[in-house]
């Protein structure tokens, strides 16, 4: 299928909605975490210069990332993993309530991704509002407001060789520009232009012209192709 696409590298990740961080306690994530870590590991064994894996984390509700780092060295150090995603909403919205990217509490994760010099993708799993649909509300939403609170933070002043990829196009962001370049305006923050380059954007938005607006909005350097074997759309179109 990748010849087939003209893909010449594949950067093979979980599928997100399965990393199930809201589900059991602390210690079925860990075990959840490793042996799909440990599986993806094996794909990219089977097709070494093809497939590079990355991999989840073992987050849960209220477990600080402190206790997440270990699976990540283990995984860039041991098994040759080239990244991770990173869940920005780990419970699915019930509490205890995941802090902003913006907050601190993230710090012990940033500073392991800049120690090991891989990127994050930030990408939620679940949500258990059942007022929001998850692949075309939920996970739209969330890479909006991760892409907001980490471009208006002191994130990148803190760790500016952080590396971070905004799934999705960043949901609305590169429509609703003006919105965010305003708040940067009011409220004294760095040039939003600027901020917006000091992240990644994928393309994974199945539209010519919305992706045609990404790129104008952040340039050709900060933007990286993406597809989905599972994704928010996978269907037929029938008008081609």
């Amino acid at each position: 299928r990748m010849v087939e696409s003209g893909v010449d590298h594949l950067l093979f990740s979980p599928q997100a909605s399965a990393m199930g961080h809201h589900f059991g306690s602390e210690l079925v994530s860990r075990y959840w975490t490793e042996a799909c870590n440990d599986l993806i590991a094996r794909i990219g064994g089977q097709w070494p210069g093809k497939i590079s894996p990355i991999c989840q984390l073992p987050q849960s509700p209220g477990v600080s990332p402190k206790q997440w780092v270990e699976e990540l060295e283990r995984c860039v150090k041991d098994l040759g993993f080239v990244g991770c995603n990173i869940n920005p909403d780990v419970g699915g919205g019930r509490e205890p309530l995941t802090p902003s990217l913006a907050d601190e509490w993230w710090y012990p994760l940033w500073e392991k991704l800049v120690e090991l010099d891989v990127p994050g993708t930030i990408h939620a799993s679940a949500s258990l509002n059942p007022a929001m649909h998850t692949t075309i509300s939920y996970y739209i939403a969330q890479h909006h407001s991760g892409a907001v609170e980490l471009l208006r933070s002191r994130v990148f002043k803190d760790f500016p060789t952080l590396k971070i990829i905004i799934p999705h196009g960043g949901g609305a962001i590169p429509y609703q520009w003006n919105r965010h370049r305003g708040m940067h305006v009011r409220e004294g923050l760095d040039d939003f232009e600027e901020a917006a380059r000091r992240v990644y954007w994928d393309m994974a938005i199945y539209d010519k012209e919305s992706m045609e607006l990404l790129i104008k909005r952040v340039g050709v350097d900060h933007v990286l192709f993406a597809t989905e074997m599972f994704g928010a759309v996978n269907a037929i179109d029938p008008k081609t």
